[in-house]
């Protein structure tokens, strides 16, 4: 009955993101939260959505440990909780966390930024598949439904995926049915040879798309957009590296999206727990990222 009510919602004032590439460190966590934060600056109501279970969207914004009693990601998916009850604001410290007071006040509130975030510590954050494949953990349609639950009061979604084509993963490309507004955004090393990482995303978006059970619901998810990081600089950059540069170039150049350059600075957004356009607004990435997101259509939005 759920799914039939799911069938029925629409989802068509929130734009959704997926973040996925069966490849790890390709950033895909740097990328779901620095355009996050900039789609936020720039205005937009924006939800994070941690599926990965090494939790780092939830690290860079703010929850790498969970206050007594809050709940994550994995309650959700064993429907003791719905997803809209457990999304919190995303925040970066800023002070050392007193341990007499509130651990909160060493926090800075990042305003429009939300996500439901992922516990590190939960001794079943890694067995999300089997929670999911479970009789008694959320269906296929989990996200789908909790998004169209929440229509209206996010203007984008973007949810970070694990490496892997699981049903986590599924489940975040079942959220994108013809009535959504949204894509698959594949992010690629330019350090790496990964079109056959891209060409195994589209295969496995081709076979999600052409189950019936999807099918029939109009479960459309696909990569629309190619976002190519760590690309070579005058002062960064091997043969092998502009090579695969211009191998994307040339197999997806009418798709891709601009540049993010290769920089020191994304690794400090683990060490310092907050995304890189608020650690280093004016850094290369933090700009090559503002390209991306006017790129993919948000742009600086007028003051209320």
């Amino acid at each position: 009955m759920a799914n039939t009510a799911a069938a029925q919602r629409v989802l068509d004032k929130t734009r959704v993101l997926v973040f996925a590439l069966k490849a790890g460190g390709t950033a895909k966590t740097s990328s779901c939260t620095s355009i996050a934060a900039i789609l936020a600056q720039r205005g937009y109501r924006t939800l994070v959505i941690d599926l990965d279970p090494q939790c780092n969207s939830s690290q860079v914004l703010g929850y790498s440990a969970f206050r007594e009693g809050q709940l994550g990601i994995t309650q959700a998916m064993k429907e003791k909780v719905q997803l809209k009850d457990i999304v919190v604001p995303a925040r970066y410290q800023v002070d050392d966390i007193d341990p007499e007071g509130d651990p909160d006040d060493a926090y800075e509130l990042i305003e429009n930024l939300f996500i439901v975030p992922g516990d590190i510590e939960d001794p079943e954050i890694d067995d999300a598949e089997q929670i999911l494949n479970s009789p008694t953990g959320a269906d296929a349609y989990w996200i789908r439904d909790a998004l169209a639950s929440m229509d209206g009061q996010w203007d984008a979604v973007l949810i970070d995926c694990p490496a892997t084509y699981g049903r986590s993963t599924v489940t975040a490309f079942v959220a994108l049915d013809k009535t959504v507004d949204g894509e698959v955004i594949p992010p690629v090393l330019c350090t790496f040879k990964e079109a056959g990482a891209l060409v195994r995303l589209e295969k496995k978006l081709q076979e999600v798309r052409d189950l019936r059970k999807y099918l029939i619901k109009g479960i459309e998810p696909r990569m629309k957009r190619v976002l190519a990081c760590s690309a070579p600089t005058p002062s960064f950059g091997r043969a092998e590296h502009r090579k695969t540069l211009q191998e994307l170039q040339d197999a997806y150049g009418d798709i891709l999206l601009p540049l993010v350059h290769w920089s020191g600075e994304m690794p400090k957004i683990y060490r310092d727990d907050c995304p890189v356009p608020i650690i280093a607004p004016n850094s290369t990435p933090a700009q090559d990222y503002r390209k991306v997101a006017s790129a993919l259509g948000f742009h600086e939005l007028p003051p209320a």
